[in-house]
């Protein structure tokens, strides 16, 4: 297995290699990019600033080896505790994301700047991972329990225990050039790559830009103004709203520090400014969905992190120990657990999807809230078929009060308003059977359990009403998990169901009659909490119906439809359901018409039984849900000049029946879809206001049978716009046939890409 092992990792520094030799730049970057030790090492480096960044983790790396020897004690702390996990048989996908490998760089390079290199140090350096990894992971166990991260307390413990025991070591060394710095600086300033990377270190800054750009250097303990600006320039690039984080954490803390009368360069040395600065991102934009109280949380912890600080320092000066990020550990996490202990979640957020990105953090909320707010409710049809008119809705004025409100009444109306169809003589008489929806099925709005049914008031003649039944014949559902449905002027007698049967959506359950107090045929249909029949009702949306105004209908979505409005379910088409069916396992191939190039997708679910198409050509990932009305992306991860991308955007949110006239409309987060200079500023001011907005829009744009189609085509535009300003757009166009998405058409710009699909 070693052998096996070596032998993969000498193939792939050949493959570097050779993609170096060759000039090919992309190919090297795609090695190291899917190679699972490349990743390991680089996020190891990143997760300091809690980013799994690859640009910024190589800017940090070039940081740390700007003094060498700290360098390559960070590195080879790394790779030891990563090797070391993995042989253990760790969790390797933790292990790639650094989740071992960060302390161990801050143990490997505190090791590295303050003892001595010798052998015996190198025996100490070993064991001191070793420690640290025992550390680790019963701290990360420990820490789970409570749902709390561990932060960097491994390394503090372990470097503790380093510096307790060394100080019996007359063989371990201390470095003392940092302690005679003039001396050191006049051995190597004659060195061009100390000229380098000191080069900036005379240059003229406001003592705050100083000092910030000192301290992220002083991060990994190098002296470096250049390492400092390198890092700032990282952080920048790889996140707006974290770098302003750390500026505005260090800020406050250069100006608490002087309004306290410390001294300010004290923020400099032993990562003492770095906990204001990892403070402010943790809780500003990691921990917690960055918005306004976020930040507003950031300002109140920074004198919080300042007294901890300054008294854990005394504390520990005692025992000539370092504190380091000691202070930073303990507010977060005391303040993260104070967050789960909470019955209201309002103002702050805590992010239950890690993206390791503010930016991805916050565009994706705010584009889920608008989309999803509803999403955890039961998709509740409506309990007909055809169309029906809302005589009464919510608050209604005449039985819909107090405790009542919130339930709706349905009936059948003709051309000109009526309810009923008049008597073709006077002999025939005026009856209950002339009303439309009189003896209308009644079908299940979800599944459940028929929890109740009453069968025994006799109908009423038109015009007279029960009050002595109010409710008449009904039916009471049980959808489980605390939600009923109630059904109410049910026909005598022609219930289809029978209590303690368990139904699904669309199921029959009687028909539409005048039991109760109904002086006409209607439906009355309410939810509520509890099985009592005239419950207090609750409101709950209508996941989706047809409405009509006119000639003119709109698709509505986790709505309740309101008072006199022209309503219907969605009626499905085969073609489309099938079409965008997508069932796990299945294999789909579209080939380019121009270059002839195939692309192979594959539907999984993962662990979470989330169901997404994966691309292995450009490992992306787009997440849907196919519920039986609507096909709708919910994430998509990976590369974004792909056709994976692509179809995710042209199928964002796709309509299972054909509708001519309705658009389908919905918002795609900014971080897939924006102008990159106008990005980069959204992203500052992101967490307070977005003023930019990427739209959907579906059409149908043909059919060759309005009923029974066997052709559609489909239309589907994605615009970026600034305020009303549109600055990117693409258009799409979907052909579904024989059951399955034909052609796929992509108009970008001046450009046009055909796709087939190929069995």
């Amino acid at each position: 297995m070693f052998l096996e092992r070596t032998h993969r990792f000498i193939l792939v520094i050949l493959e570097c290699y050779y993609a170096h030799k060759n000039k090919n730049v992309k190919s090297l970057f795609e090695i190291i990019k899917t190679n699972y030790w490349f990743q390991c090492i680089l996020n190891s480096y990143s997760l300091m600033f809690f980013s799994l960044n690859n640009v910024f983790a190589s800017i940090i790396i070039l940081v740390t080896f700007f003094s060498p020897t700290i360098g390559l004690s960070g590195f080879l702390a790394v790779l030891l505790i990563n090797g070391s996990a993995f042989i253990m048989g760790f969790n390797r996908d933790e292990i790639k994301n650094g989740l071992f490998g960060f302390n161990a760089l801050f143990l490997g390079l505190t090791l590295g700047y303050e003892y001595s290199f010798n052998i015996t140090f190198v025996i100490l350096f070993m064991t001191a991972i070793l420690i640290l990894l025992l550390i680790t992971v019963w701290l990360k166990g420990l820490f789970a329990i409570h749902n709390l991260p561990f932060l960097s307390f491994p390394f503090i413990i372990a470097y503790w225990i380093v510096s307790l025991a060394t100080s019996n070591f007359t063989n371990i060394l201390l470095d003392e050039s940092h302690i005679y710095a003039i001396n050191e600086i006049a051995k190597s300033q004659s060195s061009l790559w100390y000229q380098f990377v000191h080069s900036l270190d005379d240059i003229s800054l406001f003592p705050f830009a100083l000092s910030f750009f000192k301290t992220l250097a002083g991060t990994f303990f190098q002296t470096s103004i250049l390492g400092g600006v390198f890092i700032a320039f990282g952080l920048l690039y790889f996140s707006r709203i974290a770098f302003s984080l750390s500026v505005i954490g260090f800020y406050l803390a250069y100006v608490f520090y002087s309004v306290f009368g410390a001294d300010v360069n004290d923020l400099t040395y032993n990562l003492l400014g770095s906990n204001f600065i990892f403070i402010a991102i943790a809780i500003g934009c990691f921990f917690l969905i960055p918005n306004t109280y976020s930040y507003i949380t950031v300002i109140i912890l920074v004198p919080i992190l300042l007294l901890v600080l300054l008294s854990l320092g005394k504390v520990l000066s005692v025992f000539q120990l370092k504190a380091y990020s000691l202070s930073f550990s303990v507010v977060c996490t005391a303040f993260l657990f104070s967050l789960n202990q909470r019955w209201l979640y309002r103002y702050l957020h805590l992010i239950t999807i890690q993206y390791f990105s503010a930016e991805k953090t916050i565009y994706k909320y705010l584009n889920s809230i608008q989309r999803f707010k509803n999403e955890h409710l039961y998709k509740i049809a409506l309990p007909f078929s055809g169309e029906w008119n809302v005589s009464q809705g919510y608050d209604g004025k005449i039985t819909h009060l107090g405790d009542w409100s919130k339930a709706l009444d349905f009936v059948i109306v003709d051309s000109k308003s009526n309810t009923y169809r008049e008597p073709s003589s006077a002999r025939e008489g005026f009856t209950r059977e002339n009303f439309y929806c009189y003896n209308k099925e009644i079908y299940a709005p979800y599944d459940g359990y028929v929890y109740d049914i009453i069968n025994t008031v006799e109908e009423n003649d038109v015009g007279e009403v029960n009050t002595e039944h109010n409710w008449g014949n009904t039916i009471i559902l049980n959808h489980l998990n605390g939600l009923f449905s109630q059904i109410s002027h049910v026909k005598k007698d022609s219930f289809g169901v029978f209590i303690g049967q368990y139904i699904t959506k669309g199921t029959y359950l009687a028909t539409c009659g005048n039991s109760g107090r109904s002086p006409e045929p209607h439906i009355h249909f309410q939810l509520q909490t509890i099985p009592t029949i005239g419950a207090q009702t609750l409101e709950y949306p209508i996941s989706y119906f047809i409405e009509r105004n006119g000639t003119e209908k709109t698709i509505k979505i986790s709505e309740v439809p309101k008072e006199g409005t022209f309503i219907s379910n969605v009626q499905v088409n085969e073609l489309l359901v099938v079409g965008f069916s997508f069932l796990p396992g299945q294999k789909i191939s579209f080939q380019n018409e121009s270059s002839r190039a195939i692309i192979n997708w594959e539907v999984f679910t993962d662990s979470y039984n989330r169901k997404y198409i994966y691309c292995e050509e450009s490992k992306s990932y787009a997440y849907f849900v196919n519920d039986g009305v609507m096909l709708y992306f919910t994430d998509y991860e990976g590369d974004r000049s792909s056709l994976l991308f692509n179809f995710y955007l042209a199928s964002y949110r796709q309509l299972l029946g054909y509708y001519e006239n309705i658009s389908v409309t919905d918002n795609i987060p900014l971080i897939h879809f924006n102008n990159p200079f106008i990005q980069f500023f959204q992203d500052f001011v992101a967490p307070f206001y977005v003023f930019t907005k990427a739209n959907y829009t579906s059409t149908f744009s043909f059919t060759d049978n309005v009923y029974a189609p066997q052709k559609v085509m489909i239309n589907a535009e994605v615009t970026a716009k600034f305020i009303n300003h549109t600055f990117k757009k693409i258009n799409f166009e979907l052909e579904l046939k024989d059951n399955k998405i034909q052609r796929f058409t992509i108009h970008n710009k001046h450009k046009t890409e055909i796709y087939h699909m190929v069995s």
